[in-house]
């Protein structure tokens, strides 16, 4: 029997369905592999009303059985939904997902899983109290490509880890907001350059490199102000940014002791180049991970290296995608792979990624944050 779903947030909104910033993240990721997976069936949309659910269920055209609601609570009291599906802003998760928690659905919510810590380690408690089985959608992990430089290092491919770094560059201006991203300029949403770029990001690396043992950071806002656009893409509003922008990460790996670098920023890239360039040097070459979006997407244009300094030759490492979702959207294929990871009752070593190690990585962002805000600098005289 396939997996009844309750999908939260699929947008209601008319017109041509695409992967843009006008349609829902639920449309571009979720839905493609929930409608062609044999494992899972849409059974029950839960939008901001019925009204905007039924608008839902008739534009990707679900089948006439499904059930729609307006509220959380009713979408929590259906005994035909096995597995709520959140997929909306951050600061919405712990509102449209305690009810289901509560009543022991099993859960999958996009990352962030909460607005704050103390949501979050709530919405974790609540999931042991009543048995619900939890997914969260830091789906970087499920990446072949997460999973191919894992186990490049784990082989030893390039010898001892040494040291790491990583650059990062969003790809548009830097004081310019893409429609309805306005959220991520507040501080209260929990939804911010730190907690989902950051966030997405540096959970891939750290996976693949088996761990972070401490971590220092540096969060800076070089654009105070920003514009807001519209769906269309045209001028909104100015509006006053509370996050971050520029974020700076050094620590030390987990049990090697070798030391890691991050910087990752708002801003277009250099002309030319990849977004995105992470490089492991080791006791025996380098390997060089280089994509021109974020890690946990899949846009094309990844590509492995492994830099053999005896042979002194390079070599692209192949690495494909599970035919289970190699036809799906790009938005979609890590998504995919962690529901696949879910079916399968994958670990987390595997990729797979619940509320107890979401809560962990919460912490750990945190005390990144606080950490920045109380720093001391040393003077340098000149």
């Amino acid at each position: 029997m396939p997996i009844k779903v309750g999908l939260i947030g699929l947008s209601s909104v008319t017109g041509e369905i695409s992967a843009s910033p006008g349609d829902s993240w639920a449309a571009s990721a979720h839905l493609p592999y929930l409608l062609a997976s044999p494992h899972y069936e849409i059974t029950a949309l839960c939008n901001s009303s019925v009204s905007s659910a039924q608008a839902a269920i008739k534009r990707y055209n679900l089948p006439s059985t499904t059930k729609s609601y307006g509220s959380p609570e009713d979408l929590a009291q259906d005994p035909d939904v096995d597995l709520v599906v959140c997929s909306v802003r951050v600061d919405r998760h712990y509102a449209l997902l305690m009810p289901s928690i509560e009543a022991g659905k099993d859960v999958f919510v996009e990352w962030p899983l909460a607005s704050n810590l103390s949501q979050a380690q709530e919405m974790h408690a609540a999931a042991q109290k009543s048995g619900s089985k939890t997914i969260v959608g830091l789906q970087s992990r499920s990446s072949p490509f997460i999973r191919k430089m894992k186990q490049l290092v784990a082989d030893k491919t390039i010898g001892d880890i040494l040291s790491s770094t990583l650059t990062f560059e969003m790809g548009w201006p830097g004081d310019v907001e893409p429609p309805a991203n306005d959220f991520m300029t507040k501080k209260e949403s929990g939804g911010s350059f730190l907690s989902i770029i950051v966030g997405h990001t540096a959970d891939a690396v750290f996976h693949a490199l088996g761990g972070l043992e401490e971590c220092s950071a540096l969060l800076t806002t070089r654009w105070p102000e920003t514009k807001l656009l519209k769906a269309d893409m045209s001028f909104d509003r100015i509006a006053k940014r509370e996050t971050a922008d520029h974020v700076m990460l050094q620590g030390i790996l987990l049990n090697n002791s070798a030391p890691i670098s991050m910087a990752l920023r708002h801003g277009k890239t250099f002309k030319d180049t990849p977004g995105l360039v992470w490089r492991v040097f080791g006791t025996k070459g380098e390997i060089r991970f280089t994509s021109a979006a974020m890690l946990n997407d899949s846009m094309g244009g990844e590509k492995i290296e492994v830099y053999d300094h005896e042979r002194d030759v390079v070599e692209t490492v192949e690495v494909e995608y599970e035919e289970v979702v190699r036809g799906l959207t790009p938005m979609a294929k890590n998504v995919g792979m962690l529901y696949e990871g879910f079916v399968e009752g994958k670990s987390v070593e595997e990729g797979f990624v619940g509320f107890k190690e979401a809560v962990e990585w919460h912490k750990a962002l945190d005390q990144m944050e606080k950490g920045s805000e109380g720093r001391e600098w040393v003077k340098i005289m000149g």
